[in-house]
């Protein structure tokens, strides 16, 4: 009876894989192939860290890099909250930031793999951050921009260089003005392979001057 059980759900799984196959080619494109989810694991991400902020050489900055998500899309392990404000704490964030800010490539990067876990104030804390980088380092900005430009949270809010932090919700002139600096550095960009995103990054600058004019 076990024999007779099994060939039948095995028959009745080959079915169903028959339909869905054939169903997906007659929808006008071939099979599907359902997406494999990144897995994060926290405490892998603190070990990382831990190393990273103890001592942020290339080498560490490259672990804690691997350790981050490439997007939002994943299932965690491990204690997500407790990880959050632990990366964030101001005895070990500014750590990273100093670094980010110097102009470390991979530093950079971990701000926008980071744009992955984060959401509410710590969000907004990385994109005011990512906007500094945009007045800063331009053109590095573009560069780690265009390898992430496809990842859900930008694809779904925009490209992180015009956020400035809510305390400039009431300092509209000093809004206006970063705002306008941004621009002027990104034009100083002038390697073509940067071109289209440059611009894309302007033109959403410049919305948002408009909107702080009104």
């Amino acid at each position: 009876m076990r024999f007779l059980f099994s060939s039948k759900s095995n028959m009745f799984f080959i079915l169903i894989t028959f339909l869905g196959v054939t169903g997906s080619i007659f929808a006008g494109g071939l099979p599907q192939i359902a997406r494999v989810e990144q897995v994060l694991n926290w405490d892998r991400v603190l070990a990382a860290y831990d190393a990273y902020i103890d001592y942020p050489s290339p080498d560490n900055a490259k672990a804690l890099l691997a350790a981050l998500p490439t997007d939002r899309q994943y299932a965690a392990i491990g204690d997500e909250g407790r990880a959050i404000k632990y990366i964030f704490s101001i005895d070990n964030f500014p750590i990273l930031s100093e670094e980010a800010i110097s102009g470390d490539r991979i530093a950079i990067e971990i701000y926008f793999r980071l744009l992955n876990v984060a959401d509410g104030y710590y969000s907004g804390l990385l994109l005011s951050t990512l906007g500094w980088f945009a007045r800063v380092q331009p053109q590095l900005f573009l560069e780690i921009l265009t390898a992430y430009k496809d990842t859900r949270d930008i694809k779904a809010h925009g490209y992180p260089v015009s956020f400035i932090g809510d305390g400039h919700n009431v300092h509209r002139k000093a809004a206006i003005y970063i705002l306008e600096k941004r621009i002027e550095a990104l034009e100083t960009v002038k390697d073509p392979k940067y071109e289209e995103i440059k611009e894309a990054c302007i033109k959403q600058l410049r919305e948002k001057i408009t909107k702080r004019s009104q």
